[in-house]
């Protein structure tokens, strides 16, 4: 969710006032994904598991998840399900991983998008959220 007293997006950094969730246990891609967030204007967290996912999801709502197909303790699919059928929805949840097979699958267990890794382009990495924010 935006918070009211954040200032606008803008061109350069289109995801400002955004928090998002990032469940990344690879550390090359966590912080590869840390930078574009930073770079877009976007807050971030992150978790290296589905277990630290879930316990950072009961203190906060994020507005944006990116998550990890394949994790130490279970499938990326299983929590994207999980925070898609959620009340409230997390705004826009985009599945990542290295293997193409998955965009298919993230889709199918109710993600917005799909992101494969690694994510060489700002332009791509903040296309691949924005599209799905509200207007």
């Amino acid at each position: 969710m935006e918070d009211p007293q954040s200032p606008a997006p803008t061109p350069g950094r289109p995801l400002l006032g955004l928090t998002v969730l990032l469940v990344e246990d690879s550390r090359f891609a966590s912080e590869a994904m840390r930078l574009l967030c930073l770079r877009s204007g976007a807050r971030i967290r992150r978790a290296d598991c589905i277990r630290s996912a879930r316990r950072h999801l009961q203190v906060y709502r994020p507005s944006v998840a990116l998550v990890d197909l394949g994790l130490p303790d279970g499938s990326g699919l299983e929590l994207i399900s999980d925070l898609a059928h959620g009340v409230p929805r997390i705004g826009v949840i985009i599945g990542i991983s290295g293997d193409d097979f998955g965009a298919e699958a993230t889709i199918a267990a109710g993600a917005d998008g799909f992101l494969a890794k690694p994510v060489d382009r700002l332009g791509a990495f903040q296309s691949a959220i924005s599209r799905h924010l509200p207007l």
